[in-house]
């Protein structure tokens, strides 16, 4: 019967995984697309617009490493409900109209997704078994994502209804409705779900650079996280400036293109811990093409394309490379180093913002969207890495 619940990424224990990551997201849509506007009414630059969606993915990529140890070392289901309190209770500190708070609460739950995408993503992974591992962190990240396909067209038609006091109430109900399902959840034997390895390996810095698959694995995902962020942060801003009404379409159609495509292809991402070249190189591409499209159409159908474009890629490539990676580390270490490359993830998407809206300051918001075009196509041209570290590991076997 266990073995039985462990083969299907449905049963009842996965179905709570996905609805608490669900409801924590929908927040996190959310937010995302109305501090922007409201750090423009306290006169924010674009430049400090960049610094405030920044601080949340910078500062979690910094606590993805200690996430992950303090996982490695005292188990996930312990963690998962005290960031979640923590999480409500940040979100009073946007009734403080200074820029400054502002940027303080971003840290703070750039530390709380740390901590809870981590700590959700091993419960995942130690929930299934091997052959269905792909489907879990796929299901997972669709989770993720679900909010998406509501979150940021809900924000942005809120934006216009309501004032900015009224939206932030409404998240500190939402956000503690999340704690007392998350209690709920942490009671039942879901928080026996997490088994703690038997010997934690302290892993040095200088070993890491030896692990081809991660580093590489991560770049790739750090230069795609870089065009998602950018997306994110500033396209609502942009199509506003040009007094294009196609915003909340184009997420729209985005998220519900990446919601069907995790779902539908689910199947496809390969759980045996093959390398996904293939895959990855497709995606990559698409997301070149997307963000190209991107800077020079704001309008019709050419921009819905783009969203389609973006959501297909975004929808398989991080749970493609996040399954392959979290077969290549060692389970001993294996909350650290998947902590590694979810950071590079979070590092791509602040940098998305910090950088991007510097550029877009600087130049213009068409170089900034052409300049993420060139990032996703730098990344296929990475993947040839992958086959020279399987060529030396054959030369290496066939020699012993």
């Amino acid at each position: 019967m266990i073995s039985r619940e462990r083969d299907n990424p449905f049963s009842p224990q996965a179905l709570k995984i996905y609805a608490i990551t669900i409801v924590f997201y929908a927040i996190v849509y959310m937010v995302l697309m109305i501090v922007p506007f409201y750090a423009l009414s306290l006169n924010a630059t674009k430049t400090d617009i960049g610094l405030l969606m920044g601080a949340t993915m910078l500062t979690s990529m910094f606590a993805r490493p200690i996430a992950g140890k303090l996982i490695d070392r005292h188990g996930a289901s312990r963690i998962f409900v005290i960031v979640l309190i923590v999480f409500a209770v940040s979100l009073l500190g946007y009734f403080v109209p200074e820029l400054w708070i502002i940027g303080a609460v971003r840290i703070i739950q750039g530390i709380v997704a740390a901590f809870f995408s981590t700590a959700m993503e091993i419960i995942t992974i130690d929930l299934l078994s091997d052959k269905v591992r792909g489907q879990g962190l796929s299901l997972y990240s669709l989770a993720t994502m679900i909010p998406s396909t509501f979150g940021p067209a809900a924000a942005l038609y809120l934006k216009d209804i309501a004032s900015m006091t009224e939206i932030f109430v409404g998240f500190v109900v939402l956000g503690m409705v999340n704690v007392v399902f998350a209690l709920i959840v942490a009671r039942s034997k879901t928080n026996q779900l997490h088994t703690l390895a038997p010997e934690v390996v302290d892993v040095q810095p200088s070993g890491l650079w030896k692990n081809r698959k991660l580093l590489v694995s991560s770049t790739i995902m750090l230069f795609a996280s870089i065009a998602n962020g950018a997306i994110f942060t500033f396209l609502p801003i942009h199509l506003e400036n040009q007094q294009s009404t196609w915003g909340s379409l184009y997420f729209l159609t985005q998220t519900v293109v990446l919601v069907l495509c995790r779902f539908i292809g689910r199947s496809r991402i390969p759980s045996n811990g093959e390398t996904p070249i293939r895959l990855v190189l497709i995606m990559s591409l698409l997301a070149s093409v997307g963000s190209l499209l991107l800077s020079s159409f704001i309008y019709g159908p050419i921009l819905l394309l783009a969203a389609v474009l973006n959501g297909i890629a975004f929808a398989m490539l991080y749970p493609a490379l996040l399954t392959f990676v979290s077969f290549s580390v060692p389970e001993q270490a294996r909350g650290f180093l998947l902590g590694l490359f979810i950071g590079a993830a979070d590092l791509g998407f602040a940098l998305g913002a910090l950088v991007m809206g510097l550029l877009a300051d600087l130049l213009s918001f068409h170089i900034m969207f052409m300049t993420c075009a060139v990032l996703c196509f730098v990344a296929c041209l990475l993947l040839p890495l992958y086959r020279s570290e399987d060529v030396r590991g054959s030369q290496e076997s066939s020699f012993s």
